[in-house]
C-alpha cells in the first residue's frame, strides 16, 4: 500500500480515543532515499531505499474537536468498505505508533468547515478483512 485514500471511514480511533466526523483518511508509505557519489563520479555509485516512513492526514468537519486531538498517540484504527466490486466486504486498517501533530483548520464562506490532522507512525498499515 504505497498511497491510499479512505473515504467514509467509520470507527476511527487513535489509542482509546474515538475520532468523530471523519470525512477521509490519506495514508502514505514511502521509503527514504540514500544516495552518494564519490569524488569525480558523474553518477551516484550508491542509490538505495532505506527505512520506510508512514504518514498521512485525517480530514474532519469539526475544527473545535480537532484541537483536543492534537498530540494524541497510539494505534490508529478504522474500518471502511472496499469500493472494488469483487472485494469481500469491509476492511479494517490499523497503524501502530501513530502520533497526531496538530491541525490545519479551514473555515469557508458558504461551505463546510474542515480540519486536517497530520499524522506520522512507527509502522506500516495493516489491512485485514472484517468479519
Amino acid at each position: 500500500m504505497a498511497f491510499n485514500v479512505y473515504h467514509d471511514p467509520r470507527g476511527v480511533t487513535i489509542g482509546q480515543t474515538p475520532i468523530a466526523g471523519v470525512e477521509s483518511i490519506i495514508v502514505s508509505v514511502r521509503r527514504q532515499e540514500f544516495r552518494a557519489a564519490g569524488d569525480g563520479e558523474m553518477h551516484e555509485s550508491v542509490a538505495r531505499f532505506t527505512a520506510g516512513r508512514t504518514c498521512g492526514t485525517i480530514t474532519l468537519l469539526d475544527p473545535a474537536g480537532a484541537a483536543a486531538l492534537a498530540g494524541r498517540t497510539g494505534t490508529l484504527s478504522f474500518t471502511w468498505t472496499d469500493a472494488n466490486p469483487g472485494a469481500p466486504g469491509d476492511k479494517t486498517v490499523t497503524i501502530a505508533g501513530a502520533s497526531i501533530g496538530g491541525y490545519d483548520a479551514t473555515v469557508a464562506r458558504g461551505a463546510a468547515s474542515t480540519v486536517t490532522l497530520p499524522f506520522i507512525a512507527e509502522s506500516a498499515p495493516v489491512v485485514a478483512s472484517s468479519p
